[in-house]
């Protein structure tokens, strides 16, 4: 297995970044809470690696989250009933993630009250960074709430008073106390806006050096990103599995070199991170797209190549993900490349894109037959939209490949 240089916290501040496309048109909720958190602690001198852990925690603090449904309960309500799904959910995800394991606890915590916290059998850390999350993430869900120009930002005094009633019962009063003294300045809520924490955060990244990373470790990502991806709908469950499992098989037929093999299969895996912007509806909606309605979800591939060309060391994972909707005959989008500029590996993941939604459950069709999926993309081929060569490979393994796109919806569908 191949091993990648990357700088870690790129890769979370990537993640983090979708996260916040669930929000749609509250972006850089997490980024934000990220921001406060870290401050809190640098204002009270914690250790340097206690506030690059709290950026982390900010950054992924909602992983599970994929609806944005969801997200506007936990936004406009301050003590959502189910908040404490998301927050189990996404503590089970980052359990699986070798890299990502340490964050489980506090994430797990995040919206439980201090008066039931402090009773709990918790190291002192996760406890704390637990709270602080918890505040910092009401504080922002509030924010969200109040809809201010640069002429009407409330001082800095009028955040810690609305949330003075909860200190006690809710959150830590130390922590209350830590978040009254380090708010209390102008400087603190400015740098709540999109450039500021966006140099804010490229700041973090850079403040640490690149490391060796295993394929493994980046598979396990991979598949926690696939997951949450996955969950935004019942009719994208699985999608993303679906398209990694297809393209590896056709990689391991074709009987590619490792490194392209391991491209493949990551770039299938996170293909679809720029569709957590679109709002749930759209990925239920029975009928056809309008036109403006399609360019919405057509810009889900741009969205995903924003994300990962950030990460530097992982440019060409980056490129074959952002191209899984681009065609032979240039009429693809969102660039319009042509078959010049497709690589081997882009196809194949465009390929087993087309082929796991066309098996798949959607809204306005049942999952359709082997035979129905391959006199459709017969006539895609006939129109240059897909790879001849490379769609015969995936039809001499029909069977197969059909069993493997089906995997996890079929045995969901077991399971009831």
């Amino acid at each position: 297995m191949a091993q990648y240089t990357l700088a870690l916290r790129e890769v979370l501040v990537a993640l983090g970044g979708a996260l916040d496309f669930v929000g749609v048109d509250d972006l850089q909720h997490g980024k934000r809470v990220a921001v406060m958190a870290a401050s809190c602690a640098r204002y009270a001198q914690w250790p340097e690696e206690d506030c690059a852990l709290l950026v982390a925690l900010g950054l992924l603090h909602d992983c599970g989250v994929s609806s944005t449904r969801v997200h506007n309960r936990l936004v406009e309500e301050w003590d959502w009933r189910e908040s404490q799904q998301h927050a189990d959910r996404g503590a089970e995800l980052l359990r699986e993630c070798r890299l990502l394991s340490h964050l489980a606890e506090p994430v797990r915590y995040h919206h439980t009250h201090w008066c039931e916290l402090k009773q709990l059998a918790l190291a002192e850390q996760t406890r704390r960074f637990a709270n602080l999350i918890f505040l910092v993430d009401r504080v922002d869900a509030l924010r969200a709430q109040h809809i201010c120009t640069q002429s009407t930002v409330p001082p800095p005094e009028y955040w810690a008073e609305l949330i003075a009633p909860h200190a006690g019962q809710e959150f830590d009063p130390e922590l209350y106390a830590l978040f009254v003294s380090a708010s209390a300045n102008d400087a603190f809520w400015l740098q709540l806006a999109p450039d500021a924490v966006d140099d804010f955060l490229a700041e973090w990244a850079h403040a640490e050096g690149e490391v060796r990373v295993a394929f493994e470790d980046l598979l396990e990502l991979g598949f926690m990103f696939a997951n949450i991806v996955d969950s935004k709908s019942p009719f994208t469950f699985s999608h993303s599995l679906g398209v990694k499992a297809v393209a590896g098989f056709l990689a391991e037929c074709l009987q590619l070199p490792l490194e392209e093999r391991e491209s493949v299969i990551l770039a299938a895996l996170l293909h679809d991170l720029g569709k957590l912007r679109v709002e749930d509806h759209m990925l239920e909606k029975p009928g056809p797209y309008d036109e403006q309605e399609r360019r919405l979800m057509h810009r889900h591939v741009f969205d995903t190549w924003q994300l990962l060309k950030r990460i530097h060391g992982f440019e060409h994972v980056a490129r074959i993900a952002a191209m899984h909707h681009e065609t032979l005959d240039g009429q693809g989008y969102p660039q319009r490349l042509g078959a010049v500029d497709l690589p081997r590996a882009a196809r194949i993941v465009a390929i087993a894109d087309v082929f796991q939604a066309l098996v798949q459950n959607r809204p306005y069709r049942s999952p359709m037959t082997l035979d129905a999926a391959r006199d459709v993309m017969a006539q895609m081929v006939l129109r240059g939209k897909l790879d001849p060569q490379l769609v015969g490979v995936l039809f001499a393994h029909g069977e197969e490949a059909y069993q493997l796109a089906r995997a996890h919806e079929a045995a969901v569908e077991r399971q009831k």
